[in-house]
């Protein structure tokens, strides 16, 4: 069942659904290899952290299939409406639902989904980032396995500034504001191991980006 609501879409937003469903994006297949990496797999319930637009969630839909699951929460109901279109549209509708809610703390149960999925969203978190792994370990089962996708803070100042400065100019009304590298491999990890993660796994993608596969 949604529980989305009509949204009037601004252009910052229709500018940040271009950004999030650029056809590169989606060709590189990088959800697809996490979810291999993590073990996911037919029948299981899976939970989307600021799912977007759906770039975690169609391809998770597709791995459980139709025995599973996958449930999205954002803080944005228009982003959430264009998912809804695109599982619409997949024929995978039935195996997804949606809720606009806070992300910390996260409105969902405790120890209710085998996998926890995060892509590029704690970075937008800044100091809440660590609370919010926290909720995604809550989300999990025992066992449970958690994917994160995000950028990566790398050892190189300067690289790190032509980073931040392309993506101020971007016209998602982000502006020069927002940071995109905030975490290196060891402050991500440090988060997991934090919140209580086990087996942890960090890697380096395309990169400025870092991949992360943890277990409960």
């Amino acid at each position: 069942m949604d529980t989305t609501t009509r949204t009037p879409r601004t252009p910052e937003v229709d500018e940040t659904v271009y950004r999030l469903d650029g056809p590169l994006r989606w060709a590189l297949g990088e959800v697809q290899d996490l979810l291999r990496a993590a073990g996911a797999g037919i029948g299981q319930r899976v939970l989307d952290v600021g799912a977007g637009t759906g770039y975690a969630t169609v391809p998770a839909a597709r791995t459980v299939g139709a025995e599973g699951g996958v449930h999205c929460v954002d803080g944005s109901a228009p982003l959430l409406e264009v998912l809804q279109e695109r599982v619409r549209r997949e024929g995978l509708a039935a195996r997804v639902t949606t809720q606009v809610g806070a992300l910390v703390p996260l409105p969902v149960a405790d120890r209710g989904y085998d996998l926890v999925i995060c892509t590029y969203v704690l970075h937008e978190l800044a100091e809440q980032a660590p609370a919010a792994v926290a909720e995604m370990h809550r989300a999990l089962r025992p066992g449970g396995r958690l994917v994160i996708a995000d950028y990566r803070k790398t050892s190189d100042p300067v690289r790190n500034r032509e980073i931040e400065a392309w993506y101020a100019r971007q016209p998602d009304g982000a502006g020069p504001e927002e940071r995109h590298l905030r975490f290196t491999l060891g402050d991500m990890e440090e988060m997991l191991r934090a919140a209580g993660f086990q087996q942890t796994h960090l890697s380096t993608w395309h990169d400025f980006h870092t991949h992360a596969i943890a277990a409960r």
